[in-house]
């Protein structure tokens, strides 16, 4: 017998899961449905890749482009590093919505704060590295993060690796307060396409045929995974606009012992001065990040075996870029992502600014090496406007998307907090709380 749901959102990440937890705390019959399987354990270094898509090596784009996704519930907020950043005001303007009220209700709910100085006490590479920065002019900001300090353990540098420990906050929160609300889940259950019945979305079909009937349909399996689902139900003005916010590491060995960034976390602060002169940021990465990615990126595989005996000596910084809107994703699971010349001019200045910044804190400079092609944040492939209305629907009626997919652009930054907040706003617009005429974007008088 069919099952039959008000509504049905696919995928539990950062878009999904804040509107089934709402929907569901307000009474509404909801199912939630994951591609990937509840992992629980063996998370963290060294077995934690397995949550993301091609154990993290395989789900690369036409260019070579490694692409992170996370494929577990949780979605994405299970490997990304748990920083924190508003959206900028622009995100509002280019979307004509503004959820910086539902930013801030996330902010309070989570309790999001900077770590305590001790997790920093023992950070010999990264002070130097960001005395270095001072002393060229350039201000390290300290970073806010969805980590909770009481359950994290000083030095570890796993919270790409889905937080073995618990102290990351995940979207897993929001989904298991869905389900302690009413709501049900599947996972391992890869939607293959969306049902619809007269232009109506009615539903939907997973991997073996099995079918969930619903009123609505949510769609929120991220900047990959939405237009491929969209695309191969019927779609077709989908899974263009797509950027990745691509990351370059710079990595290098202090010269001298015990001088770098060994059992030291990463992202713990950056330098965002450049994120809206040249669409980027900078960020310390730990000695182990370091050799970690030598090894996905392999322009560099050869340097970093060499170098394992000094791991302790290790020391790095990323570049992450906001890149323009000019990949495609394909129903057959094809990623094109070339970059731009622009995109390519804004990159090298940040890792020729890495690379300055790093000499300058101790770095050999002959055992600099940059793995180039890392993307973290998908996004573009439904943009609000082309392919989803203000109400966050698309040409098909009762069939909605929520996730990265319809930010137009980068936001530059790690955008899982707008992601969320945009969930908060949506959820509130399918109870009847709000109407999207009511948030529109005020620009500022002075513009």
């Amino acid at each position: 017998m069919t099952q039959e749901y008000e509504y049905i959102i696919v995928g539990t990440g950062p878009g999904g899961a804040p509107v089934a937890r709402d929907l569901a705390r307000a009474g509404k019959k909801v199912l939630m449905v994951e591609r990937g399987p509840r992992h629980e354990k063996a998370l963290g270094f060294p077995f934690g890749p397995r949550i993301l898509e091609g154990h993290g090596l395989f789900c690369r784009s036409m260019e070579g482009v490694f692409i992170a996704r996370g494929i577990t519930v949780g979605g994405s907020s299970m490997v990304y590093n748990g920083n924190v950043f508003n959206p900028p005001q622009r995100v509002f303007e280019q979307m004509g919505l503004d959820f910086s009220q539902e930013v801030h209700e996330v902010r309070d709910e989570i309790g999001i704060k900077t770590l305590p100085s001790h997790f920093y006490d023992h950070c010999i590479g990264g002070k130097r590295i960001l005395r270095a920065a001072e002393d060229m002019g350039i201000h390290f900001r300290e970073q806010d993060k969805f980590i909770d300090p009481s359950k994290c353990k000083v030095g570890c540098d796993s919270c790409m690796l889905g937080c073995p420990r618990g102290a990351k906050w995940t979207t897993r929160t929001w989904v298991d307060q869905a389900v302690s609300s009413g709501a049900e889940l599947k996972v391992s259950a890869p939607v293959e396409k969306i049902l619809t019945e007269g232009g109506k979305a009615k539903g939907v079909m997973i991997k073996g045929g099995e079918i969930f009937r619903g009123e609505k349909v949510i769609v929120a399996a991220g900047g990959v995974g939405t237009p491929r689902i969209l695309l191969k139900s019927g779609l077709k003005n989908v899974g263009g606009s797509f950027y990745m916010d691509p990351m370059d590491i710079v990595a290098a060995q202090a010269k001298d012992p015990g001088q770098g960034a060994w059992k030291e976390m990463s992202f713990t602060h950056a330098i965002e001065e450049f994120k809206e002169s040249d669409h980027f940021i900078i960020g310390n990465i730990s000695a182990l990040a370091a050799i970690m990615t030598g090894f996905m990126a392999l322009n560099v595989l050869g340097k970093n075996v060499s170098r394992l005996p000094y791991a302790k000596r290790g020391m790095g910084l990323f570049v992450k870029l906001g890149d323009e809107h000019q990949g495609r994703v394909y129903e057959d699971g094809r990623i094109s992502k070339p970059l731009t010349d622009l995109d390519n001019k804004r990159m090298k200045r940040g890792v020729d600014l890495s690379k300055d910044i790093l000499i300058k804190a101790g770095a050999a400079p002959s055992s600099i090496a940059v793995g180039r092609g890392i993307g973290g944040h998908p996004g573009g492939t439904a943009a609000m406007g082309e392919v989803v209305d203000e109400s966050f629907m698309t040409e098909i009626e009762n069939l909605y998307v929520c996730d990265g997919s319809v930010l137009p652009q980068s936001p530059g930054v790690p955008p899982s907090l707008t992601i969320m907040g945009m969930g908060r706003l949506f959820a509130k617009m399918l109870l009847g709380e709000v109407k999207g005429e009511d948030r529109k974007p005020q620009r500022d008088a002075a513009a």
